[in-house]
């Protein structure tokens, strides 16, 4: 498994100031060798100064060691650098990507706004004739009961005079023409009055059916108030707020 580069980055960092730290020891010790003279205090004898140090180094491995530090912590920066560079460009890709995202999704909250703001206007409008056939067929009602209205005074009339003239004695009991000028009046009434009465059954039938309508249109027209409200104002709104910055 591959150790982390920030590992690899402390473990070159800490060979370096470790060399730098012996060899600043080391550099204080020859200093001080050379400053020494035949009468400084703290001259002595020691036995076996002489010997070679079984864990001493070579010029050669003293210039090694060091050598191999420092182009290891070179390398280690080279690949950090190459790393910063590689996360650097995901980072400016992935900001690309999401830019791109952020104005297709903004722009699909665009369409579908004007698309519901359309239907909505067209839902009005339907609404609005709605309402005018349904004020158009209020007055019609007013006028089929005025008729019918109109009708029952000489209906009664009719069947008053049909009334009174049975009381006619005996003989008198004509079945003269205008008994049956006032029967055919009867009948002619009786049909008119049908007429308007099954005619205002209808008209009240379609007046049920456009409240009905009516009130579907009113209850999608408030549907699409509240998508609105959600697309454009929630929605739209808290995206506008977020801002969303380039890398």
């Amino acid at each position: 498994m591959c150790k982390p580069v920030s590992l690899l980055n402390r473990k070159a960092k800490y060979l370096l100031e470790k060399d730098l730290k012996d060899k600043f020891h080391a550099q204080d010790i020859d200093e001080y060798c050379e400053n020494l003279k035949n009468n400084s205090a703290g001259l002595h004898f020691k036995d076996g100064a002489t010997r070679i140090e079984t864990n001493s180094t070579s010029p050669e491995e003293w210039q090694d060691f060091s050598h191999e530090n420092i182009e290891n912590a070179e390398r280690e920066r080279m690949n950090s650098a190459q790393l910063r560079s590689n996360i650097d460009g995901i980072l400016q890709s992935t900001s690309n990507d999401q830019r791109k995202q952020v104005d297709a999704t903004n722009l699909a909250f665009s369409k579908r706004i004007h698309e519901t703001l359309d239907t909505k206007g067209k839902l009005e409008d339907h609404l609005n004739k709605i309402l005018g056939q349904i004020k158009e067929i209020e007055e019609n009602i007013s006028r089929l009961k005025k008729g019918i209205a109109d009708k029952e005074a000489p209906l009664k009339l009719a069947h008053t005079r049909l009334d009174t003239r049975g009381g006619r004695p005996n003989v008198e009991l004509c079945r003269d023409a205008v008994q049956y000028r006032l029967v055919e009046e009867v009948h002619e009434l009786e049909n008119s009055l049908a007429q308007l009465q099954s005619r205002l059954a209808d008209t009240k039938n379609s007046l049920k059916g456009l409240t009905r309508n009516q009130l579907d249109v009113e209850d999608d027209i408030e549907t699409k108030n509240n998508t609105l409200f959600i697309d454009e104002v929630e929605c739209m709104g808290m995206r506008k707020s977020i801002n969303i910055q380039q890398f």
